[in-house]
């Protein structure tokens, strides 16, 4: 017996298309990887514009 996917190839490419939803860290994962400075050295170079009321 062959080793084929028995559902619709269109539906499969359809699913595909869909990007994956991110995994969800914890704080300490976070800090262990080094995201919590990186998101900290983000913060600290956005800065607030303010537009022009008219």
């Amino acid at each position: 017996m062959a080793n084929t996917p028995k559902w619709n190839i269109r539906l499969r490419h359809e699913w595909l298309s869909t990007p994956l939803k991110k995994k969800r860290l914890k704080r300490c994962q976070k800090a262990r990887i080094g995201l919590l400075d990186a998101e900290a050295r983000k913060k600290k170079n956005e800065k607030p514009v303010a537009e022009p009321q008219a």
